[in-house]
Order: C-alpha cells, then structure tokens, then sequence
C-alpha cells in the first residue's frame, strides 16, 4: 500500500472558542486537544457556509458555493461535480461513509460524490446498517415522511418533549458511525488505501446526551423547561416568542457543551482504537466542523441564515506524523476550501488534482506561511419556502436579507441586502459599538471590491442583490419536515 488512508470526521455544528487548544478552560474536548498536538492545528479556521450542505459540498470539492451552487440543503447538487472520494477512487483508494445525517449531502448522492459504500438514516444497506431492532424500525419509517411525522407527534405527547428529544438524540448517536469506519479502515489495512468519512451529530440538536453528561453540567437537576422548548422551536426563539430568554439559552449551551463532551470522547475512543491496529499513525486525520453555533448572539440560535462569527470560526486539525510535525499550528487565516488539496498534497498528488478540477482553496503545510492579507468570502442564502415562516414574522424579515462576507486575518466587512454595510476587527464583538465602518471607509470599500472581485470570476453575471435558490427533487425526496414537503408539493418540487 503505497498512499495513506484519509479520514475525514465532521463535527456537526461545533464552534471554535468551546475547545481547550483554541483557549478554552471548560475542558469540553481533551482528545480533541490531544490529537490537534500530536499534528496541525489551524488556529484560524474558517467554514465555507453557514448551513450543513453549502459547507460539507465546499468541504469536500475545495470549491466555494459560488462555484458548485449547493447554496442551501434543498438545492439540486450538479452532476459534473468533482468530490474527493470520487478523485481518490482514480487513485486506488476504496471510500466509505456513514452518518446518521440523512438531510446532507453526500447522503443521495453517494455514486456522484464517487462512495463505494455510503450509509445513511432511511438507506437499505445489508452490509451497513447498523443498530437495533428499534433503529432499523425508525430506518424504514423515515422512507414515509408523513408516517414518521404522524408517529413522531404521538410519541412526543405520549412520553413529553425531553424524552422525545432523548429519544431522537439516542437514534442519532454517533458510535455506530464510528464502529463502521474503523471496521472498513481494519478490513483494508496493508492492501489498499481507504477515505472514510463522517458526519458526527455531536454537538448537532438534539443536545441530549447521556443522562451523565448532562448530570456534569445541570449536577443532577433536570435540564430547565425553557431549554427544551428553544430547542423543539429555534423558529419561535429568534422569532422573538421567548422574549430574552437568558436562563433558557445559557442552559441551552450547557446541553450543547455536555453533548459536545460525549462527542469528543466517541472521537478519542475511536483514535484509541485505530492506534490499537496501527492504523492512525498510518493514516491523514482530519477532524474539523461544517459550520458553529449561535447562543443568543443577535437574537438567534441554531445555525444558518447568517454569517456572523460564532457560526464561521471552525475547529480544525489535520494529523499524519509522517509528514506533519507534532506541535504544529498554522496562525493565518484558512479555511474548510484548503482541506481537499492539502489532503492531495501530502499524498502527493497536489499537481494531479490541479489538473482534474478548479479549487478555490490551497493546500497547506506544517510550513506554511499563509498570506497576511489573504480574503476569504463567504456568503448566507435568503429563505428558501419562505411560506413556512409566515407565523414568525421578525423571523421573516431576517431571512429575507442576503448577507455576504469578506475576511481578513484583521478586519470582516458585512454587505446585506437590506442596505446594511458593516466593518468589525477580527475579535471583537459584531455589534453596533464596535462597528468601525465610518473610522475606516477604505476598508471597508476595498473589502467590497474584493469579494465583488471573487464572485465576479465565478460568475461574469453575477449580481450582488440577487441569490440562486433553485430547488432539487433529490433533496426534497429526503427531506422528513412535514411542512417543507407539503410546501414544496404544492410548488410542484414533489
């Protein structure tokens, strides 16, 4: 076996200042840490959207949305598209994935993104499906939306929302991912190369861990009434429907961070045991997040429709000690576009990809001095199926604003539809206080320039006050929310 395997896990929604090697002293995420110091950690590290598709398709391609187009979970993913376990297929490897995440691509899309085997909720899969009796149950009633709905309802009030949400935690709980990664990455061992990936929920909602882990945060006590409700209805919270709510999000966090606790030890179990089988010294690691979390900052929580910065400061550490030095931190500014062909350059074969496709990222080495003034553009769709939001009007409103970044290593200039232009220094607070827009107008218009610049190379058409949000039958098919699919039969998506 000449190249090393490549092993990709994406923890769901997880946000950079909760992790003690970004500075943190809650002690959430010590296998984290120690892997992160045993090679490459990317100390400012950027996602490349605020939602769950338009980040995992730019995560695996290097591309920006602009560029591939999955802008948002319902678009159609184009067929010409370039992933990477489709390229490293070309190379030998074999390729893997497993996640509970049945809404993000590539879940539908396992032959595009080129999977020899992909497993998610609702797929038939002999060989991977994994769980009980219970979990295979829930497998097959997820192929009906309208069924699983219906009992879904039931259940939550026969049983109450916290054990819903307990229940619905323990369904997307990460192990069997994890157990079927090491398993494909074992069978293959010393013949071929192999790209596993995951999508780990933790610390996605529900946050609803183990009761012992919860126990660490709220000392036993249950978690407070106001938690759960925000969590079972994030629409009505930045609708403004639970006024300020701070106990209610500050426990919210608590779940968030125990969750984030029981992801982290799933992780270090699972590089335990590849070290066991003398597989992970053997083998690139990569473990990063699609996106963060929002807790109350400006009014929001959940993730998406924004790009604020909780939601873009991203964890990510790259391991392989044979050619990344242990201790290694690059301090400039990178980002999630970079992984796809700093996986290809230390395999090798940075000038074979670049040959085979356009990336919008560069690769990055132990090193590697980053441009001070590199900018990085991202960008937040306007509502898709706005009709669904019609009960939450403020709601509304900011989901009809399209707002576009560019950063810097200092600065982080916001153009928003609604008129809006805003100039922050990287580490400060996003708020009107620390707006510097009218001190530094240069910047700020030299920022603008930049990412009209980018766009601009990508689409000669562009127009900054106009957003693509085209819709796919593929990703409605797999869409479970009841009022998404009724909406999008009616606009005739279904």
């Amino acid at each position: 076996m000449d190249q090393p395997s490549i092993i990709l896990i994406i923890l769901d929604s997880a946000r950079r200042d909760m992790f003690g090697c970004y500075g943190s002293n809650l002690g959430l995420t010590p296998n984290f840490d120690r892997l992160a110091s045993e090679g490459m950690l990317l100390w400012d590290h950027y996602a490349a959207g605020c939602g769950s598709a338009q980040a995992h398709v730019s995560t695996f391609t290097g591309q920006h949305s602009a560029r591939h187009r999955m802008v948002h979970n319902l678009c159609e993913v184009r067929d010409d598209l370039l992933a990477m376990p489709k390229l490293l297929r070309e190379l030998g490897y074999r390729t893997y994935g497993h996640s509970k995440a049945s809404f993000i691509p590539p879940a539908g899309h396992e032959d595009l993104f080129g999977f020899d085997e992909m497993w998610y909720s609702g797929k038939a899969s002999a060989r991977a499906r994994s769980g009980g009796v219970r979990d295979r149950a829930l497998d097959l009633l997820r192929r009906w939306p309208w069924a699983f709905n219906t009992a879904k309802r039931f259940y939550g009030t026969m049983l109450g929302r916290e054990r819903q949400l307990a229940a619905s935690a323990r369904y997307f709980d990460g192990h069997a991912s994890f157990r079927y990664l090491r398993d494909r990455l074992a069978e293959h061992h010393g013949s071929a190369p192999v790209f596993a990936y995951s999508t780990i929920l933790h610390p996605h909602t529900p946050y609803y861990p183990p009761k012992r882990y919860l126990d660490r945060f709220f000392h036993g006590r249950p978690v407070p009434a106001q938690a759960l409700d925000i969590q079972a209805n994030f629409h009505a919270y930045a609708n403004g429907d639970f006024g300020e709510a701070r106990e209610g999000i500050e426990a919210l966090k608590l779940c968030y961070q125990a969750d984030l606790v029981y992801g982290d030890e799933q992780l270090g179990q699972f590089a335990d045991d590849l070290t066991e089988r003398g597989i992970l010294d053997e083998s690139v690691l990569i473990v990063t997040s699609d996106h963060g979390e929002l807790f109350g900052e400006h009014g929001l929580a959940n993730h998406g429709a924004s790009v604020w910065e909780p939601l873009y400061s991203t964890p990510c550490l790259i391991r392989y000690p044979e050619a990344v030095p242990a201790g290694t931190v690059v301090r400039g500014l990178t980002s999630a576009l970079d992984l796809v062909p700093t996986a290809f350059s230390l395999i090798g074969k940075e000038e074979w990809l670049a040959d085979r496709t356009t990336l919008d990222g560069a690769p990055l080495a132990p090193d590697t001095q980053v441009d001070p003034d590199r900018t990085l553009v991202v960008d937040s769709p306007p509502a898709v199926l706005p009709e669904r939001f019609k009960q939450y009007p403020k709601l509304l409103y900011l989901l009809s604003i399209i707002a576009r970044a560019a950063r810097t290593s200092e600065f982080k200039y916001i153009w928003q539809s609604n008129g809006q232009r805003l100039l922050f220094r990287t580490g400060t607070p996003e708020d009107d206080q620390h707006n510097v827009l009218e001190e530094y107008p240069e910047i700020a218009d030299d920022l603008h320039s930049r990412m009209v610049a980018f766009y601009e190379a990508v689409d000669p058409e562009f127009v900054i006050e106009q957003y693509p949000v085209a819709i796919g039958r593929t990703a409605g098919a797999l869409m479970t929310n009841p009022t998404v699919r009724q909406e999008l039969k009616r606009l005739g998506y279904m």
